[in-house]
């Protein structure tokens, strides 16, 4: 399996958002939406506005996968395919693309608890949806593109063949031995979370910490050929453009309307980035 090469992300000039029901072209924002099911609709809004990918958090309620954070949020209608699997699955018939650029849409799945059955229902509802995950052709890149952020087993004798189109991020410098080992699983995203890697604000210098961070995190995702991501940054407009320019390659948003009207706005409309996923 070779990694997807460098891509040109644009942003073009702010405009008003399609309708996700459309398949009109919008401009690619290089962010993605955190903790997607948190808005008035999930996957939806980030299509419509032109997001790269989603951030779903799953718990396992007896035989079925609710999205939620907590058990406290979750609802039996909201389950990882009602939401999720079979909008991507319609709109991908309906447009013959999930991304008009026809690169990978992350789907960043957070299994919040350590539940071996929960992993198996989900390999389980990812393969019946083939058409998601498999290349239309030879030497294309998969529509949809799913990587593990949270909890996923160890690596153990009895367990079923991992998928190809499962990958696993890599979090630089994290020791928690639930979600760093990385043994024969492919590496599909580096993360970091802005408070424990940064502390710029936007005002003065950057400190060194947040220099070595950055760093850091460009070596592996240059290494491994994936994207780097970073979360639960302060949505200003200096703190994204100095992500950016220094090689983040998404930026995690909650706020998608005022993080598009943001990204928007960044200088000539064009950021380099390397790496939306892996190809097969």
């Amino acid at each position: 399996m070779s990694l997807l090469t460098p891509l040109l992300f644009a942003v073009a000039v702010a405009q008003p958002a399609p309708s996700s029901s459309t398949c009109a072209a919008q401009s690619l924002l290089p962010a993605y939406a955190h903790n997607d099911y948190r808005n008035a609709r999930p996957l939806g809004d980030a299509l419509a506005l032109g997001y790269r990918g989603v951030e779903v958090d799953l718990l396992r309620a007896d035989e079925t996968l609710l999205v939620g954070h907590d058990r406290d949020e979750v609802q039996a209608t909201r389950t990882l395919a009602r939401l999720y699997l079979d909008p991507l699955r319609d709109h991908l018939r309906r447009c013959g693309h999930v991304l008009p650029d026809s690169t990978p849409f992350l789907v960043n799945i957070e299994l919040k608890e350590h539940d071996e059955r929960a992993f198996r229902l989900l390999l389980d509802e990812l393969d019946a949806y083939p058409e998601l995950f498999r290349p239309a052709a030879a030497g294309m890149p998969p529509p949809v593109r799913v990587v593990l952020v949270g909890w996923w087993p160890a690596p153990g004798a009895n367990q079923r063949p991992w998928p190809e189109y499962v990958g696993v991020q890599l979090v630089p410098g994290d020791t928690n031995t639930s979600r760093a080992d990385t043994t024969g699983r492919p590496i599909a995203l580096i993360t970091i979370a802005y408070g424990q890697g940064f502390t710029r604000t936007g005002r003065g210098g950057v400190p060194a910490k947040s220099r070595a961070a950055l760093a850091e995190g460009r070596r592996l995702a240059a290494a491994f050929g994936v994207p780097l991501r970073v979360h639960h940054a302060p949505a200003t407009l200096v703190v994204y453009q100095w992500l950016l320019s220094e090689g983040v390659t998404l930026v995690g948003a909650t706020d998608l309307a005022r993080s598009r009207d943001l990204l928007v706005q960044l200088p000539d409309g064009r950021l380099k980035a390397t790496g939306t996923g892996f190809e097969d």
